[in-house]
């Protein structure tokens, strides 16, 4: 390993300490772990080997294997991406919501511990916000912002990345860049419900997973 590469390291788990304390603060169960293979380990220790998992849009929690290595554990998994209809897709977004533990990335975690995510359908804001049971986030070191603006920016800049993956000619996938659909009138915005947790919400249980690696978009 180069030194180049170990100020890095040394780097992110200074700031992802950081991190983890504001959200602390704000009410959220937080860690940081340096590799995507801790964080796989973390969320294996956390979940129960028999509760239900809801997996909604989320690159980052397939990207470290989650979602296989519950399966192959034996837990229920829902999730909506694949091969299905329009009516079992909706079923599934509605069983991710409802099952034991939402598991879940965010577009955006400010310096402050602000939780900032953005959606098109509303389903994934809605579980984070009502969640039945255990609310898990895995946010890799890339998902950090500034601030509330900063991470606002940041959250509409990853729709460009994952409007390719699903094949939705948007607006800012035409130009490069965020150019306000709603302004626009865009029918195929994906921006079109924010979700802000200023707080860990009354009632649920959130744990944070920071990740000193780039994850997700």
């Amino acid at each position: 390993m180069t030194m180049a590469n170990e100020n890095v390291i040394k780097a992110n788990e200074i700031v992802g300490n950081d991190i983890v304390k504001a959200l602390k603060r704000r009410g959220f169960e937080a860690e940081y772990v340096a590799t995507s293979e801790e964080a796989l380990k973390r969320v294996l220790e956390l979940v129960p080997e028999n509760a239900t998992v809801g997996i909604p849009g989320t690159v980052t929690v397939r990207a470290i294997g989650a979602l296989d290595a519950l399966k192959a554990r034996g837990n229920t998994v829902y999730q909506h991406w694949g091969p299905m209809t329009n009516e079992e897709r909706r079923a599934a977004r509605f069983q991710e919501n409802t099952a034991d533990v939402f598991l879940t990335s965010a577009n955006a975690i400010t310096r402050d511990g602000q939780i900032i995510n953005i959606d098109g359908t509303g389903n994934r804001v809605a579980g984070m916000a009502w969640g039945n049971g255990l609310v898990l986030f895995v946010a890799g070191i890339n998902k950090l912002a500034f601030d509330l603006n900063d991470g606002i920016k940041r959250a509409k800049s990853a729709t460009i990345p994952n409007a390719i993956r699903q094949h939705v000619d948007t607006a800012c996938v035409k130009a490069g860049r965020c150019v306000n659909c709603s302004s626009a009138g865009n029918e195929d915005s994906m921006c079109r419900a924010i979700l802000i947790l200023d707080q860990a919400v009354k009632g649920r249980r959130y744990h944070v997973i920071i990740v000193g690696e780039q994850l997700g978009y």
